[in-house]
């Protein structure tokens, strides 16, 4: 029989093995990885794993040892004023801009093509790519044109017939979470003596008005069904977005992966719908003369609207900034002076965040 002094031993000894292991687990967190055991001469040395590896800190904001208050956190929303599903265009590039991830305009954007007669011959939703095959369609008026094709009663040794093959490109929007969907359309006459799998895309349709067609028809489409929830698995490895904000503590960057033309245009349009106030512009320099705070709301609230708080109503000399844009191996840098000089390193990545979030 057990003595009630031998339990409490026994309940106090496995008691002190957890204590212990917590106390050595806190020491670890506080002082470290401890050194590698060395084994006496002769022995084998076995090959030692490190099971809890610490990583280094990383600090490009150089805050470690810093000590500031905490202040309420920004909004994690994506969703600033910008139309959910909306038709783009800048000089002779026209898209659909979704604030909706690839995976789920997808499968959508498949029954589209199904729905109007696009027989497709090519599908890479990993690459997010549709081709249709050639398609008969009358001449006339691009809506004719497009209403022929859906029509599919065309055939090509009937007089004044061209043959059409789109091809739609679905790439991750300037935005986290967000899709682009371009068309490039091509045609030839039916009677036209040409082997048509020799022919190339050359990266411009054939004919802009009725690629815009195309595009109204699908963005009309897609705004009527994107909410009946369906997600391809396929198309979920395209995730990667074109906007990277690159944090420093002297000069932080944002990173578009954009032609410059299209990178100085998103700055603007983000500019705009983020209610920043541009002072000056100097597309020369490609620099945007910006007045921004931090207590700026890019959206004020009705009652804040109403007694006309919505922005600010004086400019200190002190809020002044300029967002300089510069290409770069194939992509463009914004960052921010002022005076000058880098502006201060967290008010800066301040402005860049709000200008990301942003971006269309």
């Amino acid at each position: 029989m057990i003595k009630k002094s031998s339990l409490m031993l026994l309940i106090i000894a496995l008691s002190g093995c957890s204590w212990l292991g917590n106390e050595a687990q806190m020491s670890r967190l506080e002082n470290g990885a401890s050194k590698a055991t060395i084994m006496p001469s002769g022995l084998a040395e076995p090959t030692f794993t490190e099971l809890m590896p610490i990583p280094d800190i990383e600090d490009p904001r150089g805050l470690v040892g810093t000590r500031y208050e905490l202040r309420r956190p920004e909004p994690l929303s994506t969703r600033y004023g910008v139309d959910q599903i909306v038709i783009k265009k800048l000089d002779d590039a026209q898209w659909v801009f979704l604030d909706i991830p690839p995976s789920v305009v997808w499968p959508k954007v498949v029954q589209f093509w199904e729905a109007n007669n696009l027989d497709v011959i090519k599908a890479d939703p990993g690459a997010g790519i549709l081709e249709s095959r050639w398609l008969t369609a009358r001449a006339g008026e691009p809506e004719a044109v497009f209403q022929s094709i859906r029509d599919g009663n065309v055939f090509r040794n009937t007089r004044d017939v061209f043959l059409h093959q789109f091809k739609l490109r679905l790439e991750p929007g300037v935005r986290s979470g967000s899709t682009e969907l371009y068309i490039e359309q091509r045609q030839v006459p039916a009677d036209a003596p040409y082997r048509l799998d020799t022919l190339k895309w050359q990266g411009q349709s054939d004919d802009l008005v009725l690629e815009r067609e195309v595009l109204k028809a699908m963005a009309y489409y897609l705004g009527e069904n994107i909410s009946q929830g369906t997600m391809s698995m396929m198309a979920s490895s395209l995730t990667e977005g074109r906007t990277e904000l690159i944090p420093d503590r002297i000069k932080p960057e944002l990173r578009y992966k954009l032609d410059f033309n299209r990178a100085w245009a998103t700055v603007g349009d983000a500019l705009e719908n983020a209610n920043i106030t541009v002072n000056d512009v100097n597309r020369t320099q490609a620099t945007y003369f910006v007045h921004y705070t931090p207590s700026h709301l890019s959206k004020p609230g009705f009652f804040r609207r109403l007694l006309g708080g919505g922005g600010d109503k004086t400019q200190s000399v002190q809020d002044l900034y300029e967002l300089r844009l510069e290409a770069q191996a194939g992509e463009v840098m914004v960052t921010v002076l002022q005076d000058g000089e880098f502006a201060d390193g967290l008010a800066a990545e301040r402005l860049l965040k709000v200008i990301k979030e942003y971006s269309t």
